[in-house]
């Protein structure tokens, strides 16, 4: 009796990881491909993780491409901006700036590591609708959804 609950419930566990493979803005693209950040100027960006920890539920921290030299955006509490620049290896965002209003400590903290993580980004791909930075090393650093918001 109980066999078809735990068989349907295997199956289902198994599956949630699928859903969180990497992304393309193309709907229908499962690959994940190499993108210039420069082609989503006027685009804001919203994480859904920072170094595979997550973020708080209702609080956004945006990426918003500018210019073709230029990004900006929430870091959840505080405005930044900073340099948009292509180099030889890819891209290299920062220094960044922002404003400095407090915060309660745990939205600082996210605030603070998306930050670290934008300056120590260097290539960005795109998989399912969804932007992927990675370092150096080929690490996601970060996950963003696309924003509804006009540009």
């Amino acid at each position: 009796m109980h066999k078809p609950f735990y068989l349907g419930l295997i199956v289902a566990l198994s599956c949630v990881g699928c859903a969180a493979q990497a992304p393309d803005t193309e709907a229908g693209s499962s690959s994940m491909r190499d993108t210039d950040l420069r082609d989503f100027v006027g685009i804001t960006w919203v994480a859904e993780d920072i170094d595979g920890r997550g973020v708080m539920d209702n609080l956004q921290s945006q990426l918003k491409v500018v210019s073709d030299t230029e990004v900006a955006g929430l870091g959840g509490c505080n405005q930044y901006t900073g340099r948009l620049a292509v180099t030889d290896t890819g891209f290299r965002i920062g220094p960044l700036a922002s404003t400095r209003k407090m915060c309660p400590p745990a939205i600082m903290d996210q605030e603070q590591r998306f930050l670290r993580a934008l300056e120590s980004v260097q290539h960005a791909r795109t998989q399912n609708g969804l932007l992927y930075l990675l370092d150096a090393d080929g690490s996601v650093r970060l996950r963003f959804w696309r924003s509804k918001e006009p540009r």
